[in-house]
């Protein structure tokens, strides 16, 4: 084409005009034909603007001081949680709760963590979410020690910890039902070598809104 001839600038603006105007068109279908597809997955695969569970666990604690014969190193859990939407499938949120051992003559153990978590959900099957996480924790700690004879020696100290978490939510509506497991690392009291690092699993009800 021989841009010198009279009107050659003007045909290949008009040309270019035309292409651009058919691109952005195209654009725009696209984005309003994939834009319901995308905001229903994203609905669906929350767990509301925010929720809470009460759970009730079974806890081990794994330091290898609590593997003598009089003591008992497994017991009851009972926590509750909460957490706020940040983006359309990741939560913020934090849990406390209290675990202790089941035990009549040995080391009697209470453990209350504080919690600050970050948790990924996802939709795995309609009204089943699976949702992994991590966080940080300040845990208060106390173990009692009663022998046979002698008085009670009791250690406590605040701890620093982290976690790593797994939950399996079945949503009915607003109510929520399902499984938990997490293991919480802590370091070990200062007075003492050993700490309260433990594995958790068991069942949690809540709410979502």
């Amino acid at each position: 084409m021989d841009l010198n001839k009279p009107g050659t600038l003007f045909i290949n603006y008009t040309f270019w005009r035309k292409v651009m105007k058919r691109l952005l068109l195209s654009a725009v279908c696209i984005i309003f034909l994939t834009m319901p597809a995308v905001l229903h997955a994203q609905e669906k695969a929350l767990l509301g603007k925010s929720n809470f569970a009460l759970k009730l666990d079974y806890i081990v604690f794994t330091d290898s001081i609590f593997d003598s014969p009089l003591a008992e190193d497994d017991g009851v859990y009972v926590g509750i949680e909460g957490y706020g939407k940040i983006s359309p499938n990741l939560y913020i949120g934090g849990e406390i709760g209290q675990g202790t051992n089941v035990d009549i003559l040995g080391d009697e153990i209470d453990f209350f963590p504080v919690e600050l978590n970050l948790k990924y959900a996802i939709e795995t099957a309609s009204n089943f979410v699976v949702d992994f996480g991590a966080g940080v924790s300040y845990s208060y700690t106390e173990v009692s020690h009663q022998g046979f004879f002698g008085p009670i020696e009791t250690i406590d100290d605040w701890v620093w910890g982290g976690q790593l978490f797994g939950d399996l939510t079945y949503k009915i509506n607003w109510f929520s039902i399902g499984l938990n497991a997490k293991y919480q690392f802590t370091e070990d009291f200062k007075d003492a070598d050993a700490g309260l690092s433990n594995w958790r699993a068991g069942i949690q009800i809540g709410a979502v809104f």
